[in-house]
């Protein structure tokens, strides 16, 4: 009788308080082996988002989108707003679903994030490999390393290979938004695993994808979202192809293997 009573608890709360939804446009994989072709529009896959983030077809810029508005940053950094209209080779949004509150000590580096953004989830009986949380974070930090790409230099030329001359902005002191998702650790070639970012400053002149961070005085918030059917407008053989190969996710990250 508990256990029926409890079950009708659970279900009426999260009729409630549905999960909001990731809707991602182009698996890692495609993107990682060189397709970068526009799967869909800036408008399409930010247009109602909450935050999003991405990379702009040919990569012509990293893509950070906050509650409505986009920008891409190209190889000089400075942020661009981009027309709706616009073509994204990757993209990755969110809607809906329950804002929470997380606590954030100053002096977290990306690892003391994902820990706390676990943490907050484990304490609320969530597993952080079934679900995908979308994150934004505000305020002041330190250590702070943005990057982006310059477009491929010929064809079939790998994300990894480009990363190699990847062009990176150093910051002390930085004051910004940071957003993106915590995917589950466990990927097939999908998803990039773990926490993926990317910033805007609170001037919008600087931004990237988030190398380094450390936490300052910040405001953080999380929602607990579940991950659409990933689209692509391509063929399904050559799609399967290129979602089979094997990525270096931590050369994208710059994370040490």
């Amino acid at each position: 009788m508990h256990d029926s009573v409890l079950a009708r608890i659970r279900e009426s709360f999260h009729l409630r308080h549905p999960h909001g939804e990731v809707d991602q446009a182009r698996s890692a994989g495609r993107l990682f082996s060189g397709d970068y072709s526009a799967s869909t529009t800036a408008g399409e896959e930010f247009g109602s988002s909450r935050l999003g983030v991405g990379v702009m077809h040919d990569l012509d810029g990293e893509v950070i989108s906050v509650r409505g508005f986009t920008w891409r940053v190209p190889v000089d950094g400075t942020p661009i707003e981009v027309a709706p209209d616009e073509g994204v080779a990757f993209g990755v949004a969110a809607h809906g679903g329950r804002e929470h509150l997380l606590h954030l000590d100053a002096g977290l580096d990306v690892d003391g994030i994902v820990s706390a953004i676990d943490d907050y989830l484990e304490s609320t009986h969530v597993d952080h490999e079934q679900v995908v949380c979308a994150v934004e974070i505000v305020g002041d930090f330190s250590d702070v390393i943005l990057r982006t790409v310059a477009p491929p230099t010929h064809d079939h030329e790998t994300l990894g290979e480009i990363i190699d001359d990847e062009t990176r902005f150093s910051f002390d002191s930085w004051n910004g938004t940071v957003v993106g998702f915590r995917f589950p650790d466990e990927t097939g070639g999908q998803t990039i695993p773990g926490l993926h970012l990317h910033g805007i400053g609170s001037d919008a002149s600087t931004g990237g994808h988030v190398r380094n961070v450390t936490t300052g005085k910040v405001k953080a918030l999380i929602w607990v979202d579940e991950l659409h059917p990933i689209h692509d407008h391509v063929d399904i053989a050559g799609a399967q192809a290129l979602d089979d190969v094997t990525v270096d996710f931590h050369r994208y990250e710059g994370k040490p293997q």
